[in-house]
């Protein structure tokens, strides 16, 4: 037997040597496929190989011998090869051709750092401010979107960039976008943010600000240019404002560093705009408001001001922007009027409340969304009669925006039809809060009748004390002319009818009708307050019940799962569809947790995805639904926000995330990404820490990054609740930042935050620090 296994081993060294590339890939000997294919002179087929081996190094040489530019600069990149990347990249770019292949390879391994200035070089400038912006360089992508004329994206692009950039990062990103606000004549705001830059500066520079320029660092450097760019646009800004000696002062200043700088402010500033206008290319002949909202066309006006459509050029949206005839008016009841709605309607915040984006209290113009689909008042008057099914829409619509402003303790005080508008998909949201009241039960209202006297309620009429029941009576009246298409009370003495009068019944006066209207209108307008309907979210069930002839989608047959229609909830208007739909349509099944059940929806209103989790009535899922609501609460840009919260019904609506789950393909990416990754999470968990809480399940599973390279803890999800720490989150950062620095280890192995920063610290070829090598172990 022996004798026998002796000879078989024999015989099979007298095989026959396979000498063909080909015969050696047969037998899976890859490796040395690889190496006879060099020794033969096919060097790319050797590439190819070295390849599917992972053997970049090798596959770099044979593509060095075959003069493969191409694929040299490719693995030169894989094995990070710093010099040899710098070699081949000087060689391509000496020709056009070269130089856009070595763009599409750097842009394929999402080296958009490097990609973004060779597409800028080849003059494909689109393509280089998205690299730019992928690489986080706002401020070159800001500055190309300048040179093409495009400073509406430039400030736009440098707006997102500031929310997101940590301390040390913006005063650059302040500097670039205060000097963009200055050429567009926002003049106030551009000097806010021309001087923290100028601040931030400072504070780098030290008592090294007084050194030549030759003397400084390299971070010195850039901030002493933050600086004296900064102060050269203040001097423009302060003298813009009427603040000509601080303008001087800034001069002066100026001139200390340039001596050639003219000594006259009316000198300096003529030659400022002068290149203020040829960096605009020429005027425009339409007024600007507040530096940024291009006046269009008068869409209304009234005793106490005008409304417009204005052209928001920084946000590069439509706008209504609200002007109050402030001439002689400042103290007066208009004025205070103006005031309070500029004051209560930018804290307000529901999808169906008109929104507020910008207010001057000093300047007297108040910025809010512009909606094309006009208010009920222009179609009553125009004889448009709704639906059965678009009225109790709209009535929904405007039970979630009062519940927002009843949560923060506002009466609105003159719901009527001139108030409710509709956007282009047919939302009602309701507006003008400038006679709206915080509730102080028991107190009674002062001065004369605060709002429109065909809607007002008796209690208001009277002077009683004022309650949520007030806008009950006021919705009453609207939904009462809209099902009918007249008022309740004809007047012309409304004071008589509101207090004296009962309300005829809805059926009885219009023709067609639903009497299943008739209770629900009756209710609202009783004139005791105490025996009128009582709560919005009567009024809701009540609509919610109501039967019209057509089917409803409002219900659902799982009470346990079910969330109430609240405010971010109700149900969505949709004018070409027939029966009233629930906002989030299209439920996809996502899984389950030990503790809730998961689920993907479409937002009907806002045309976003959502994530829906409604949580099991166990204790368990308690604490997992407190923790979600404390995720919630730290408000981080890097956390998975929630966008509507019911402990009734256990159910929390969270944004999708945009991007992919670490944990489905973990990119190995370069230093400064993984730096920043870093910031971001620690943002993140120390915002979550601060208001007392632990996420606690921090994995490669938990964080997504978006194609810009910007991460989102999940929130959703998340499971039962563990005995975490914030410690514990910092341990979780440093494991999750291994895996995509590249330095995991050993499976089973814990990274160490050493480990981790000896790699960062290779990757852009610099020693450790002293402190950390101090604490690694011997």
């Amino acid at each position: 037997m022996l004798v026998w296994y002796h000879r078989a081993a024999v015989g099979s060294n007298d095989e026959p040597a396979i000498d063909t590339v080909d015969g050696l890939i047969a037998v899976n000997r890859h490796q040395d496929a690889a190496k006879l294919a060099s020794e033969r002179g096919e060097h790319s087929r050797a590439a190819d190989l070295y390849e599917k081996l992972w053997d970049f190094r090798s596959a770099l040489e044979a593509s060095r011998a075959a003069g493969d530019q191409t694929r040299v600069l490719r693995y030169a990149i894989e094995v990070n090869d710093v010099q040899a990347v710098h070699d081949i990249l000087a060689v391509m770019t000496g020709t056009e051709e070269g130089g856009r292949a070595a763009l599409d390879v750097l842009v394929r391994l999402r080296r958009h750092a490097d990609a973004a200035p060779l597409a800028e070089q080849l003059g494909d400038l689109d393509r280089a401010v998205d690299l730019y912006t992928r690489a986080h360089d706002e401020i070159n992508a800001a500055r190309l979107l300048e040179s093409l004329g495009r400073d509406r994206e430039a400030g736009r692009l440098l707006e997102r960039a500031l929310d997101l950039a940590a301390d040390a990062e913006r005063g650059p990103l302040q500097l670039a976008l205060g000097r963009i606000l200055a050429r567009r004549g926002a003049y106030a705001e551009a000097t806010r943010l021309l001087q923290e830059a100028r601040k931030r500066a400072e504070r780098t520079l030290g008592d090294n600000k007084l050194l030549p320029t030759e003397a400084m660092s390299t971070a010195e450097r850039a901030s002493a240019a933050v600086r004296r760019e900064a102060t050269r646009h203040l001097v423009a800004t302060l003298a813009a404002m009427g603040l000509r000696d601080g303008a001087r002062d800034a001069l002066l200043e100026l001139r200390k560093a340039d001596p050639e700088v003219p000594a006259d402010l009316d000198t300096y500033l003529r030659a400022w705009r002068d290149e203020v206008t040829e960096r605009k290319g020429g005027g425009r002949d339409k007024e600007v408001i507040g530096g940024r909202y291009r006046i269009e066309r008068l869409l209304g006006a009234g005793a106490s001001g005008r409304v417009f459509l204005a052209a928001d050029e920084i946000a590069g949206r439509s706008v209504a922007i609200k002007m109050f005839f402030a001439a002689g008016a400042r103290g007066g009841t208009a004025y205070e009027r103006f005031v309070r709605e500029a004051r209560l309607a930018s804290t307000l915040s529901h999808p169906s409340l008109v929104e507020v984006y910008d207010v001057s209290v000093e300047r007297g113009f108040l910025v809010m969304e512009y909606l094309p689909g006009g208010s009920l008042a222009q179609r009553l008057a125009a004889g448009e009669r709704l639906s059965p099914t678009q009225v109790r829409r709209m009535a929904l619509d405007i039970i979630g925006g009062l519940e927002a402003a009843h949560h923060r303790g506002v009466v609105h005080r003159d719901v009527k039809p001139a108030n409710v508008f509709f956007d282009a998909r047919g939302t009602a949201k309701l507006g003008d809060f400038g006679v709206a009241h915080l509730v102080d039960l028991g107190q009674t209202q002062t001065g004369g009748l605060i709002g429109t006297l065909a809607y007002m309620s008796p209690e208001q009429i009277t002077g009683a004390p004022i309650s949520i029941a007030a806008d009950l009576y006021s919705i009453g009246v609207t939904l009462f002319e809209a099902v009918t298409g007249r008022m309740p009370f004809l007047g012309p003495d409304f004071v008589a009818q509101h207090l004296g009068e009962p309300a005829p019944v809805a059926s009885s006066v219009s023709e067609g009708v639903n009497p299943g209207w008739d209770p629900i209108l009756t209710n609202l307008l009783i004139k005791n307050p105490q025996d009128r309907t009582q709560t919005l979210s009567d009024l809701r069930r009540q609509l919610e019940q109501l039967d019209l002839g057509t089917r409803t989608a409002l219900l659902f047959s799982d009470r346990r799962f079910a969330p109430r229609r609240v405010s971010m909830e109700r149900a969505a208007v949709q004018p070409e569809a027939d029966t009233a739909k629930p906002r989030y349509q299209f439920e996809t099944p996502l899984g389950a947790t030990p503790v809730s059940q998961l689920a993907r929806a479409v937002d009907s209103i806002l045309d976003r995805s959502v994530v829906i989790e409604r949580f099991e009535l166990t204790d368990d899922a308690t604490r997992a639904l407190d923790r979600a609501r404390t995720l919630a609460r730290a408000q981080s840009p890097f956390v998975q926000r929630a966008l509507s919260f019911d402990r009734n019904t256990r159910t929390i609506i969270f944004e999708a995330p945009a991007g992919a789950s670490l944990a489905d393909a973990p990119p190995v990416l370069p230093a400064a990404e993984v730096v920043r990754i870093l910031k971001r999470l620690a943002r993140a968990t120390a915002a979550i820490h601060e208001v007392g809480g632990a996420h606690g399940a921090i994995s490669p599973r938990t964080v997504v990054i978006d194609d810009g390279g910007v991460p989102t803890i999940m929130a959703a999800g998340l499971g039962a609740v563990t005995a975490a720490t914030a410690a514990d989150d910092v341990t979780a950062i440093v494991a999750l930042l291994a895996v995509i620095a590249g330095v995991a280890g050993e499976p089973g192995a814990e990274p160490t935050f050493i480990s981790l920063a000896r790699k960062l610290c290779d990757e852009v070829d610099t020693k450790l620090p002293e402190p950390l090598a101090n604490l690694e172990p011997p």
